[in-house]
């Protein structure tokens, strides 16, 4: 072998040696970063009812005012009992109320207004017997594509994602019997 050739051997040793190097660094450092929030697949659970319990809903939000009371085993809207309200889309809309799941949870936050939650989007109140849970979505983050969320009050605020904004924001036109459900009550 040449020296020249040799000489190249030795240097791609080298850069070989110093790319391992590199690479191991580089693992190492990142095993040893903290983790961020929301990763990984841990939830928080930040509401968990028996939705068969509940008698009266209250939703203040972006949509309008909605008040809904049980009577039996259909709803009637407080407001205008001739609004023929369907039991299934408020049996839907229980079942995203009541089980809430939370990708971040933010401990003892010491100012709610941070997270829009002094003035919230989303003010939904669910009762029954002498218990209620108030329930607050507060403002989106853009950078972690999640709304605050904040139950009863409690110091912790809670990141969940955009269907939980959704699936709250209701107004009455949303849980209204239309016309064809009518029709097929008044046939059976």
């Amino acid at each position: 072998m040449n020296k020249k050739k040799k000489n190249r051997l030795i240097i791609l040793f080298i850069l070989l040696l110093a790319a391992a190097g590199a690479f191991a660094a580089l693992r190492l450092h990142k095993e040893n970063l903290p983790k961020e929030e929301g990763d990984g697949e841990e939830s928080h659970s930040v509401v968990s009812i028996d939705k068969s319990q509940i008698t009266d809903i209250g939703i203040i939000g972006s949509e309008g005012n909605v008040n809904l009371v049980k009577e039996g085993d259909d709803w009637k809207c407080a407001e205008d009992e001739g609004t023929a309200i369907d039991k299934s889309l408020v049996e839907n809309f229980l079942t995203n109320a009541t089980e809430i799941t939370a990708s971040t949870r933010i401990e003892n936050a010491e100012d709610l207004s941070e997270y829009g939650l002094d003035k919230p989007v989303i003010n939904l109140t669910l009762r029954w017997d002498d218990n209620m849970y108030t329930i607050k979505v507060g403002d989106y983050n853009s950078i972690i594509s999640g709304y605050y969320l904040n139950v009863n009050d409690e110091a912790d605020v809670y990141v969940v994602d955009s269907s939980v904004y959704y699936s709250l924001n209701k107004s009455i036109e949303d849980f209204k019997l239309t016309e064809t459900e009518d029709l097929a009550e008044e046939e059976n």
